[in-house]
């Protein structure tokens, strides 16, 4: 019986790459399990998906308040004991991290245990996780061919789910006069209301020329003509379809479910004061080998027509995915659970 466990939570960028590989995980494990924080997002998509869940406890590294910092140190051993006790239960042949705070304990408890580790990087450099995790991994696999992986780095790409790229879109049920091109505005799940201000004190002249779709995270959206806001949705796939041109942060997995797609893009990554820098390099990334345009907040607030008339005209982006990412990553977790046997 081959037993898997995957980690990985907090965003959906942890979580949604590990999801995403459930259909290939299936034909080659027996059992699959899904460590996290109990309460956390993790524990509630993991539910939905039938994955068997196992709370454990993670520190978070925080960059705005580096005192409350001092504490990792005496509480990571304890959320890695709890891990140890965990793994210990299941004996797993694998362990597959997403990266982030909530990997670590499961991470360091396999490596005490001989559980194999893989870890998966979704931007281009790799996190601080990650980093630390990619010392003892069997396999760091990396979304970018350029990417500093470490001596066991292996470049595949980023898991997308199947129903993204090849299900048909469902209509959104609003009336758009489709006259006037769509953007859609996506703020990601973190640092979206400055991108929103930015989008909403320019809505007149916005709207007198486009429909604006906009995913905000707010209950507190304005009313405008043409402007159409929703606070969340997990029909993302169906507004990428019903869009022309997309204004997005540079989250990794955003950036390549767009990209996959197609899609004209406008990257307005959350700057290195708000993030360790990761949607700054993912941006520029793209931009450079013409697959996107980039620009700040200030550019966008200030020059909100020009960015969207450049979007609007640029060329769909010459992108081709590997459709066999999630199938690659799969084997290789495949290939070194058996391994260990």
């Amino acid at each position: 019986m081959s037993t898997i466990v995957l980690t990985g939570g907090g965003t959906g960028g942890h979580i949604m790459p590990n999801i995403a590989l459930l259909p290939e995980l299936k034909n080659r494990f027996d059992n699959i399990y899904y460590a996290g924080v109990k309460g956390g997002r993790e524990e509630g998509i993991a539910a939905a998906h039938g994955i068997p869940f196992i709370a454990i406890p993670a520190i978070k590294l925080d960059r705005s308040d580096k005192l409350s910092n001092l504490a990792i140190p005496f509480k990571f051993p304890q959320c890695v004991k709890a891990a140890k006790k965990a793994l210990k239960e299941i004996k797993p042949d694998v362990v597959l991290c997403k990266g982030g705070f909530v990997s670590l304990p499961c991470a360091y408890a396999a490596k005490f245990l001989k559980i194999p580790v893989i870890t998966h990087e979704s931007d281009l450099s790799l996190g601080v996780a990650n980093r630390l995790i990619s010392r003892f991994s069997k396999a760091t696999i990396t979304s970018y061919e350029c990417t500093d992986g470490g001596k066991h780095a292996v470049y595949i790409g980023n898991p997308l789910r199947d129903e993204l790229l090849y299900s048909v879109a469902s209509p959104l049920g609003i009336t758009i006069d489709r006259t006037k091109p769509v953007i859609l505005i996506v703020g990601g799940s973190c640092g979206a209301r400055s991108l929103n201000e930015a989008i909403w004190s320019n809505l007149d002249i916005l709207c007198d020329k486009y429909n604006i779709l906009h995913i905000t995270g707010s209950s507190d959206n304005p009313i405008h003509d043409s402007y159409y806001p929703i606070q969340y949705t997990q029909r993302i796939f169906d507004y990428y379809k019903a869009a022309d041109a997309v204004i997005s942060r540079c989250g990794a997995g955003a950036a390549c479910e767009l990209l996959a797609l197609r899609k004209r893009i406008l990257f307005v990554p959350l700057n290195n004061k708000a993030s360790r820098g990761d949607q700054v390099a993912n941006a520029e990334y793209y931009r450079d080998r013409g697959y996107a345009l980039v620009c700040s907040e200030a550019q966008l607030r200030n020059e909100p027509i020009y960015w969207a008339d450049k979007l609007l005209s640029m060329p769909a982006p010459d992108y081709v995915r590997d459709r066999n990412i999630n199938s690659k990553i799969a084997q290789l977790c495949y290939n070194v659970s058996c391994a260990k046997a």
